[in-house]
């Protein structure tokens, strides 16, 4: 299956796309940024939408379970994964995280998608690998260039405002 395919597979069924790190962590910041944008751009109506849970999914687990969203889209950066700095991964969670040794944030993030799983959600994780996870407000160039990739890519799949 090819990355496209899978997004469309996800998209297809109502989709929270939810992005998840700390914006004050230079590179972690990613999926929160992807997802303040998306959160403007897609239109009203859409079954799709977006939420900036920065690094407390936590908070917000319950709220995600109750919601109409079939799928729940994981936006976050990643480490550990070996690969080029601004490098996709995507996939299913639980398989992610068995099978390629990802690291993201971790404890509260697999215990929000075994919850979310209890309530007959489908998690995936859109990881993006991370060169620099340090306090900083600045994200690598590489790392810059795979969020408009992504923005892209998720509005062109979910829709876009304009």
């Amino acid at each position: 299956m090819s990355f496209t395919h899978d997004l469309a597979q996800i998209f297809s069924r109502p989709t929270q796309i939810v992005g998840i790190g700390n914006p004050l962590r230079s590179d972690d910041g990613v999926g929160c940024y992807i997802a303040d944008t998306l959160a403007q751009q897609l239109p009203a109506g859409s079954p799709h939408a977006a939420l900036n849970v920065e690094d407390v999914i936590e908070n917000y687990v319950f709220a995600l379970a109750a919601g109409p969203a079939e799928h729940i889209l994981l936006v976050d950066a990643i480490s550990g994964s070996g690969q080029t700095p601004g490098s996709l991964v995507l996939g299913k969670l639980r398989e992610l995280e068995t099978g390629g040794g990802y690291s993201t944030h971790k404890l509260a993030l697999s215990m929000a998608a075994q919850l979310l799983e209890q309530q007959g959600k489908q998690v995936y994780l859109l990881g993006i690998s991370a060169h620099n996870i340090d306090f900083g407000l600045q994200m690598e160039p590489a790392i810059q260039d795979s969020a408009a990739a992504v923005i892209d890519l998720l509005c062109q799949h979910a829709g876009r405002s304009h």
